[in-house]
């Protein structure tokens, strides 16, 4: 984490590669030309990060990216009590961040919002704020969203229907078509971010937050095609290399190594319009809902303790029809006046669930919920099919090591079974994994790589000299982190994955007859 400085921050230095502005929408209009918009001025340190959690395509994880900022603050203007502060009152979380650096041309870098500004004063010392930012998916990662049951959906539009539910705007995505169409898909009351992740896996693609603040989704095939085939940039340990690097780390391949794939495939089966779940609470114990607009929600959930044992969700619920599905009643035991005509059912429906707000219109007499049935069509889950790839050799070599995470919604066996051929053919055999770290403020031509560089880009490292790692390959950026410091000195560590195991897959539409050797999934 940026260290405690003293005054100066990142505005002066005798080798201005850069500059570096820092843009908070206090207002929240969409702009960022409001009054101290601007923050630039009081920037200390920045560190900023994006992409996934680990070097490898298939264990890492796309991760919120992160920004944090130390600020001086000698009037008080980031503590959030303070009532003398410009910023007063709108001190608060959800504010967009900006970040953009100008070496030549000006580019955005980052793209997030505020969660915290946290004051650090010393009574004898220089005054300081903490701001804490993150990307996208880390705004979004604490709602949850239910999306009913859809059939033959597009991982990419699967993708787009957790964005809707979030709220998240459509402007600010860019999504590839997805290679897997799922033959059965919903999700019920889970967090965005794991939502997600259950596409990213049935795709094996990739979600990241874009420099400029979007949600991307890359299919698995993004980075068999151009510009993902041709390295960006040479980074290397020769002695008079143009381009280098300030250290290189080699990561352990081990935990990457898997020789023994599993995928299980789940045939779904729907069933006759039937009766999925009755109100357990009649007579005296009939739920009451109050008069005059007064209401009740309640859930009907499938599958339940009486629904058939290879029950899994719905297919479609039948909104609840009068007489048919309710029935109410001023009197508990539905002896006394017939109120089913004042009653009015709002139906939500999701996979395994339908919400009932049912609302009393009578204007004076309290309606006792005598009768409360949700009817639908059932969907089973017949004998689910396993499927495996295994590489004996690889099992000799580095013992059985089974890969712990497989896909959800896999469509059926022939695509299990290219999904657990394909992983295992780059996996089973230990492969090159680095973190480099680019000494950007060096000159104009690292500054550019630093700043231009992108996930999911290739380029080569040279480690086979002073470094004796013996590599000279290319790789994929899957992670960058920034870290600049007065002067200013602004440093970058890439961690990468080898881009050379996916050498020579064929992809249809795209790659020439006779110039790859396998088959892309």
């Amino acid at each position: 984490h940026p260290g405690r400085q003293t005054p100066g921050g990142l505005r002066g230095g005798h080798r201005l590669m850069a500059t570096y502005t820092l843009y908070v929408d206090w207002n929240k209009d969409g702009t960022f030309t409001g009054t101290n918009e601007d923050v630039s001025a009081d920037v200390l340190e920045l560190e900023w990060e994006r992409g996934r959690d680990r070097a490898s395509q298939l264990t890492g994880r796309f991760i919120s990216g992160k920004l944090e900022a130390l600020l001086k603050d000698t009037t008080g203007k980031y503590a959030s009590f303070n009532s003398a502060s410009p910023l007063y009152g709108s001190l608060l979380p959800g504010r967009k961040v900006k970040l953009d650096v100008t070496s030549g041309t000006t580019r955005t870098v980052w793209t997030g919002f505020l969660e915290r500004i946290e004051p650090q004063p010393e009574i004898k010392d220089f005054q300081v704020a903490r701001l804490t930012a993150f990307g996208p998916l880390g705004y979004l990662s604490q709602k949850q969203v239910s999306v009913p049951m859809s059939t033959s959906i597009r991982t990419d539009n699967a993708v787009g229907t957790v964005l809707d539910q979030a709220g998240w705007p459509a402007a600010d995505r860019s999504l590839d078509a997805g290679k897997t169409t799922m033959t059965r898909w919903w999700t019920e009351r889970r967090d965005v971010v794991n939502a997600l992740r259950e596409i990213e896996l049935t795709e094996a693609g990739f979600l990241l937050e874009t420099k400029d603040g979007k949600i991307a989704f890359e299919n698995r095939h993004h980075r068999l095609v151009e510009p993902h085939l041709t390295s960006q940039g040479t980074f290397s340990d020769a002695s008079g290399a143009s381009l280098t690097y300030r250290e290189a780390q080699q990561i352990d391949p081990l935990p990457f190594v898997f020789n023994i794939f599993e995928a299980q495939v789940r045939i779904f089966s729907v069933g006759s319009l039937a009766v999925l779940w009755t109100h357990p609470e009649t007579g005296a114990n009939s739920p009451l809902v109050r008069h005059a607009g007064g209401s009740i929600t309640l859930w009907a959930n499938y599958p339940n303790p009486d629904s058939p044992t290879d029950a899994f969700s719905v297919d479609a619920w039948t909104t609840p029809v009068v007489t048919t599905d309710y029935l109410a009643n001023s009197a508990s035991d539905g002896g006394g006046t017939n109120l089913t005509s004042s009653i009015s059912v709002a139906a939500t429906k999701f996979a395994n669930a339908m919400k009932l707000v049912i609302t009393n219109n009578h204007a004076t007499l309290g309606a006792y919920l005598t009768f409360l049935q949700a009817r639908g069509t059932p969907v089973t889950q017949a004998d689910p099919v396993r499927v495996e790839a295994e590489d004996t050799p690889s099992g000799t070599a580095y013992g059985e090591r089974t890969y712990p995470q497989p896909p959800e919604w896999l469509p059926n066996t022939d695509e299990a079974q290219d999904w657990a051929d394909w992983h295992l053919s780059i996996y089973k055999d230990a492969i090159p994994f680095m973190e480099v770290a680019i000494p950007a403020s060096r000159d104009t031509a690292h500054m550019a790589h630093a700043l231009d560089r992108d996930i999911g880009d290739r380029v080569r490292i040279v480690a086979n000299n002073r470094a004796k790692l013996g590599i000279n390959r290319d790789f994929y950026i899957e992670a960058e982190r920034h870290r600049v410091t007065p002067g200013p000195l602004h440093e970058v560590w890439w961690m990468l994955s080898d881009a050379e195991e996916f050498l020579n897959f064929w992809v249809l539409n795209t790659s020439a007859l006779g110039t790859s050797t396998k088959l892309a999934y």
